[in-house]
């Protein structure tokens, strides 16, 4: 019997495809085969299987994309297809595929995001059987609106010769898979599309858009062939694609009066009714996990968790908790609450010290209860891999005084078996577990009914995942071969942060985890999956390369990519640079402009920090060799305006980066990764002309160039396993240096990308226009990691000006944002063809002049070049008065539902 498979796909130079199939019976597989196609056409690859069998057999197959440029190998999406092969009952069989994309349109729509806004799939029907059909038409579609299916409709009279009354119509025999059997002459050439049919009218209500689909002869095969095509894509019309809006904001920053001083997951309940009532249909959250490290206000940064598993006990509610307490134990309770819910911000301090102390009270009094419930039991049971060690870690912090586990004495290492000891009720230390134990049980209830409510209401919720983890984290301790725990993770410099982030996070070990098959970050998507339907990947640019920064520096300017091509030495002296390490890589200190960097402190500075190396050059001393050494020497900034201290310190980071190229570790002088923004350094400046422009061209082959091809492959490597983790639609962060590779990578996977006005992605563009957005995208005004709209008016009459000039043609903008252009400026990206456009509630408040907070600068939530960042932002308005604010939401469900969201 002779197999014949032909898949559509268009190739570029460098690519190929490979059929992988395997044949069994319903035992299993019994021959796997790997073998190459063979170009046919633009459109086409084919190859041919000759099979000798008898009897039925179950064949797998799928297609895979190869590149020989770097290494890409990649498996069509939903692998394997499978198909029932009756060698008595045909001679040959014709699969006629379409390359089966992540990024088609109707698998975003299977996703988690959209159970609540689409209908649910079924009843199913029998798969057609039709007496003398050879062909067999397949096609995915999802959203097919309710009492309507999709036909087919063709060139030839068996598939309606284009009249749209007697198009073929299709059933659908599984959730979202629709097929038809006819019968087509064997010498074929067949164009067609598919169609929608109103099955209450039986009339054909529109076609897809596009090319034409074709068929043609295959002539090398029997007349009695059998052929099965299967589609993808339905060519949609933008215009009637679902578009959904959503709102932005930290849980922390919601206020209602029953919150303890800070958002609770049970406010997210009221959070979501208002959001139902203007018309939303998803809630943008951050990061919501435990950063519990010391116990201080840096724990609120969100995105330095300690475990990628456990929730914050931050958003628990107290009340919510079904354990009877005493008269007085309420009283204290309240008495906490009007103190901290009167505050304009988020104490972070006091509230978790109260929180910690309430929730201690509760388990104490209510322990055995607590140890016998069979809910608990089978919370722990369901999740301890993670809650164990987890438990382990808090344990341990707080009995050493230290998240740091390598100062843990005898448990810095560790020992499963030991922590394993911990959960008998025996051991010294389980009170301590039990209690982080409940604890999470507890978040977990009132989370997932909150998600519940939420999915009640027809609104899907979306997390955000942190690129990293704390270096004093349970994942850290617990698998530390899966990182680089001598390097940080960081963000190379840009225009909000020139001189980079440094974010201290240790950098994955990606080749550690690859081996693994990826399963540390398939089990935190799996366990995310519990609670969210979306998920924003933070720095998905992470993905493909990091910007690292050795542990012997602090700022993120010093950090370089990883991994990366880097520079040999030999192409110096090929670019005719007369490279020196002494001159290119040692930092460069002259005489004329240490006054410029240190003012009244020079001098100080030499006798303390600089050895005179003669001739105009300065060198830093051993004990301030690097920024790391310079900062134990001169510590963090202080509390005045400025120091002495504050410049010498400043003047020596600055000494420090004066450096255009790193060498690579291990090397030995014939490796380089150039400093990121060179350009801006006293070294670069003082090079003569034709050597600074040999060093820029240099500079541009590495960061925009040579590593395309490089990272494309890491991409490939790492974000299929991702994507096909959790049923959740994937959006990523794609701001910033975003390497040329990205956009192809995410279209093909199905991730969202992420589009900010303030942040265009073409090259030369000062703004970015929302109506140019791709559909597969979320748009927004504006991130947590930026001014809200109204801060940003502000900042630079210059730069507003031209803003509103280009967007709307407003030649005289007011000095501070009106309701009326707040409202040209939401309505703009709720009308941009985008899925979604979600928008920080900040954003959203500032067209209504009435109800916005007075001071634009108190909405912003992080600034990123502040490291650490008090993450303090709270609503100036509680739940039910956002909820009474008749005029304002009036306004936004009207603006919602003009522009067909």
């Amino acid at each position: 019997m002779k197999l014949v498979f032909r898949v559509r796909y268009h190739t570029v130079p460098s690519q190929s495809l490979w059929l992988q199939y395997s044949l069994g019976g319903d035992t299993g597989p019994r021959f796997e085969q790997i073998i190459p196609m063979r170009w046919r056409d633009r459109r086409e690859w084919e190859t041919e299987v000759e099979i000798v069998a008898s009897g039925a057999f179950r064949l797998e197959y799928h297609y895979q994309l190869r590149q020989e440029n770097n290494g890409v190998v990649l498996d069509e999406w939903k692998a394997p297809r499978v198909a029932s092969v009756d060698p008595d009952r045909e001679e040959a069989l014709v699969f006629l595929d379409t390359w089966c994309s992540a990024g088609t349109v109707d698998y975003a729509f299977e996703s988690s995001a959209f159970l609540a806004v689409l209908p649910e799939r079924g009843p199913f029907q029998e798969r057609p059987s039709v007496p003398g059909a050879n062909h067999l038409f397949q096609l995915r579609m999802t959203a097919v609106p309710a009492n309507h299916a999709p036909c087919v409709l063709g060139s030839v009279s068996e598939l309606g010769d284009w009249d749209w009354n007697r198009a073929v119509t299709l059933r659908e025999v599984e959730a979202n898979v629709w097929q038809a059997h006819v019968y087509l002459p064997p010498d074929w050439h067949i164009e067609y599309k598919y169609g929608i049919r109103d099955l209450e009218s039986d009339q054909v209500v529109g076609f897809e858009t596009g090319e034409n689909r074709r068929l043609d002869a295959a002539r090398e095969v029997a007349e009695s062939q059998q052929v099965r095509i299967g589609d993808e894509g339905f060519g949609r019309s933008e215009s009637g694609l679902f578009r959904g809006t959503g709102v932005a904001l930290p849980v922390f920053s919601l206020r209602s009066a029953e919150g303890l001083g800070v958002g609770e997951f049970a406010d997210l309940k009221a959070f979501g009714d208002w959001a139902n009532t203007v018309g939303m249909k998803l809630i943008q959250i951050l990061p919501v996990n435990d950063t519990s490290a010391r116990h201080d206000w840096t724990d609120s940064y969100p995105y330095s968790a300690i475990s990628t598993f456990a929730l914050h006990p931050l958003y628990l509610r107290i009340d919510d908790l079904d354990h009877d307490m005493p008269p007085e134990f309420s009283d204290e309770v309240r008495a906490t609450r009007e103190h901290l819910n009167v505050l304009g911000q988020v104490d972070y301090e006091g509230v978790m010290t109260a929180k910690r102390k309430f929730l201690k009270e509760i388990f104490e009094a209510h322990r055995p209860r607590i140890l016998k419930d069979p809910a608990f039991l089978a919370f722990v049971a369901d999740n301890r891999g993670w809650l164990v060690p987890y438990a382990a870690f808090c344990v341990k912090r707080d009995h050493f005084h230290t998240p740091d586990f390598e100062r843990w004495a005898g448990w810095a290492k560790f020992d499963p078996d030991r922590v394993e000891s911990m959960m008998q009720a025996d051991h010294a230390e389980w009170p301590g577990m039990a209690y982080h134990l409940w604890v999470q049980f507890e978040l977990d209830r009132q989370f997932t009914d909150a998600v519940g409510h939420l999915h009640h209401l027809g609104l899907a919720l979306k997390g955000d995942l942190p690129i990293g983890i704390d270096r004093h984290s349970v994942d850290a301790w617990s698998a530390p071969h899966l990182f680089k725990m001598k390097s940080q993770a960081g963000a190379p410099p840009d225009a909000f942060a020139v001189k980079g982030q440094n974010w201290t996070f240790p950098t994955y070990d990606w080749e550690a985890m690859e081996r693994e098959n990826f399963k540390w970050w398939r089990s935190r998507f799996s366990h995310l999956s519990r609670y969210f339907d979306a998920y924003r990947i933070d720095h998905i640019l992470g993905f493909f390369r990091i910007w690292q920064v050795p542990l012997a520096h602090v700022e993120g300017i010093m950090g370089f990519f990883d991994p990366a091509v880097p520079i040999e030495v030999s192409e110096f002296a090929e670019r005719g640079i007369d490279f020196s390490h002494e001159r290119f890589c040692v930092p460069y200190i002259r005489e004329h402009f240490l006054r410029e960097r240190f003012g009244d402190a020079t001098d100080e500075v030499k006798a303390l920090y600089l050895e005179d190396q003669g001739d105009d050059r300065w060198k830093l001393r051993e004990v301030v060799s690097n920024q790391r050494k310079i900062m134990e020497q001169l510590g963090g900034p202080s509390s005045a305006a400025t120091s002495n201290r504050d410049v010498m310190r400043e003047g020596l980071l600055d000494c420090a980066s004066e450096v255009l190229f790193f060498e690579v570790d291990g090397s030995e002088r014939t490796l380089y990764h150039p400093r990121g923004w060179m350009q801006t350094t006293k070294s670069y400046q003082e090079l003569d002309d034709e050597t600074r422009g040999r060093v820029e061209e240099l500079y541009i082959d590495y960061f925009y160039r040579r590593q395309e091809a490089f990272w494309q492959a890491r991409g490939y490597e790492k974000l299929p396993a991702m994507r096909a983790a959790s049923p959740m639609l994937l959006c990523g962060e794609d701001l910033g240096m975003v390497p040329a590779c990205v956009p192809g990578v995410l279209r093909e996977l199905g991730i969202l990308s992420l589009e900010i006005q303030r942040m265009p992605k073409e090259p030369g563009a000062e703004f970015f226009n929302p109506a140019h957005a791709p559909y597969m995208s979320v748009v927004s005004t504006s991130t947590h990691d930026m001014s809200p709209l109204r801060a940003w008016w502000r900042e630079d009459q210059r730069v507003t000006a031209r803003f509103a000039w280009q967007m709307f043609g407003i030649a005289f903008p007011p000095a501070d944002l009106t309701a009326e252009v707040a409202i040209r400026i939401i309505d703009q990206h709720l009308r941009s063809p985008a899925m979604w456009a979600v928008l920080p509630l900040q954003d959203l408040l500032a067209i209504d002049e009435a109800l916005r907070f007075p001071v634009p600068e108190a909405e912003r939530i992080n600034v990123p070049a502040i490291i650490p960042f008090n993450w303090r932002y709270r609503m100036h308005l509680d739940l039910s008065r956002l909820s009474e604010a008749e005029h304002f939401n009036a306004r936004l469900a009207e603006l919602v539902r003009d522009a067909g969201r």
